[in-house]
């Protein structure tokens, strides 16, 4: 239900902005947070914003929500400044706080808002455009991981646990097979062949997170295209939006998932799953670009790179099965089957990967060893 005009102004009232509202409007194709473009009379020129209410549904706690999102931003900002950065607040996201020193304002409703200064120089696309765009995608993932590199991801709360074990993932569709309360698993005896086969995949990260082979450090955990900031002017990654899902957690799920989507030119929904692939140069761009901003990875992370957009990949189709099985539960569907259609896409895109082994673990090797 949209929000009225008075209820938008009593609550952007609450922020700390020294100039007069002229109008504040539906912004963005955001799914999750509703969005509101707002803009501010400040005598010779018109400042902008983006307020938020926060989807309390999805984002159960949105307290630590917020802590994690000041926590990550003003350390990207100290860090900037710190390289000589004069304005960190026009290329990062950046908070508003309220008047009484809040990040957010919480309504008589209960609902949870927040403001972020309004970045003017860049755009952002919900498709890959040009191979020089996805190297822009890689570089804007390594840029944000860069920058909060040194930050100690114990500073960060859990806010989505069990999110990226691959093993948890597995053992609900499991479950779901076994119960097989829709009598659905005589339609996807293919995939769950396909998934017998590779349940090695499953622990291959997470087991060595575990050993601490594979250090924790602060993620995205939703690195897709619409994610990364362009600048407007020169075509380069700028920074990352959508904080939300900011914890720790490994780089690996982050790389392997960035690739895994901007790599598969069909998509998710592609209409036949059989003409899935993996585009190899869209990949090499992607990672490259990646792999020039990402210069503190230990040896060890770098050699699990090349999987990781296997685990990730098993991962998602893995959840998409297993939702099937379930009943259609978790992710919204448009037709009968629409889960099963999204694991044979993941599926195919997984086995397009697999042919690609080879030439992935050698231009990751390769360009990291250049950096």
């Amino acid at each position: 239900m949209p929000t009225s005009q008075n209820v938008l102004e009593s609550v952007i009232a609450q922020f700390e902005i020294p100039a007069a509202l002229d109008k504040a409007e539906g912004f963005g194709s955001g799914l999750i947070n509703d969005t509101y473009l707002c803009e501010f009379n400040a005598g010779t020129e018109t400042r902008k914003y983006i307020l938020q209410r926060i989807n309390a549904s999805v984002f159960r706690n949105p307290v630590e929500v917020m802590e994690n999102v000041v926590t990550v931003t003003e350390h990207m900002q100290a860090r900037l400044r710190r390289e000589g950065v004069s304005d960190p607040l026009s290329v990062t996201p950046a908070l508003v706080r309220t008047r009484n020193g809040r990040s957010f304002f919480r309504d008589s409703t209960n609902g949870y808002w927040r403001m972020f200064h309004f970045i003017e120089e860049g755009d952002v696309f919900d498709t890959v455009m040009s191979l020089d765009h996805a190297r822009e995608v890689g570089r804007g993932l390594g840029r944000f991981q860069t920058l909060v590199s040194d930050l100690d991801p114990a500073k960060l709360h859990d806010t989505l646990p069990g999110f990226h074990h691959t093993p948890k993932y597995l053992a609900e569709y499991d479950n779901a097979l076994r119960l097989d309360i829709k009598g659905r698993a005589k339609d996807a005896a293919a995939e769950t062949a396909f998934v017998s086969r590779r349940r090695a995949l499953a622990p291959l990260l997470t087991d060595l997170m575990a050993s601490g082979r594979l250090p924790l450090r602060v993620v995205h955990n939703d690195p897709k295209v619409n994610n990364v900031m362009i600048r407007r002017a020169t075509h380069e990654a700028l920074c990352m939006l959508d904080l939300d899902t900011v914890k720790s957690g490994l780089v690996h799920f982050d790389f392997g998932d960035c690739v895994r989507s901007a790599a598969n030119p069909l998509g998710e929904d592609a209409v036949e799953p059989e003409k899935v692939r993996f585009d190899e140069g869209l990949f090499e761009a992607v990672a490259g670009g990646y792999l020039r901003e990402a210069t503190f990875l230990t040896a060890g992370e770098i050699e699990m790179l090349p999987p990781s957009i296997k685990v990730i990949t098993f991962e998602l189709g893995l959840r998409f099965l297993a939702d099937h099985l379930r009943g259609d539960t978790y992710f919204r569907t448009n037709y009968p089957g629409h889960n099963l259609h999204r694991a044979r896409v993941q599926f195919k895109l997984l086995e397009s990967i697999e042919a690609a082994a080879e030439r992935i673990t050698s231009f990751i090797l390769t360009n990291r060893a250049r950096a």
